[in-house]
């Protein structure tokens, strides 16, 4: 695998994080009706800087993704994790992952994910295991929540 370098997003990385997202969600072929509802919760904002741990990983062309962790009293959350799609299945999500976790999860403390449900099986490949799952657009449809055990 080629040298993949990581560092803490800025205000200024937000709309390439913000396309990284959406293509990455639009790659697994969901219905337009669907991006456009699930948009919102794609897109970062500049409160996220803050409320949130937020790495990228560049590559030679430049930024390939991100993750991004949230912390609260009782466990971490991760809330974003994208990669370019010419990039999805090449070992460098899990690089970023353990990276972000590495650097960002220092208390003992529970890190969950609401996954896609493309990516379980991923997160399952991490470590992570599956115990519960929310509700999510359409009608019917269902994120598994995962914890990393």
């Amino acid at each position: 695998m080629s040298m993949i370098s990581f560092r803490r997003a800025s205000t200024s990385d937000l709309p390439t994080l913000n396309h990284i997202s959406v293509t990455s969600k639009a790659h697994w072929g969901y219905p337009a009706e669907w991006m456009e509802r699930w948009k919102d919760g794609l897109l970062l904002k500049e409160r996220h800087l803050t409320e949130y741990q937020i790495l990228l990983a560049e590559f030679k062309e430049g930024t390939i993704g991100f993750c991004a962790i949230s912390e609260n009293t009782t466990q971490y959350q991760v809330e974003h994790l994208w990669l370019l799609p010419q990039h999805i299945g090449q070992g460098y999500g899990k690089r970023l992952l353990e990276q972000a976790l590495a650097s960002f999860t220092t208390a003992d403390k529970p890190i969950l994910v609401e996954a896609d449900p493309h990516a379980e099986a991923f997160y399952e490949r991490q470590g992570f295991v599956t115990f519960s799952q929310v509700a999510s657009y359409p009608p019917g449809r269902y994120l598994p929540v995962m914890r990393k055990v």
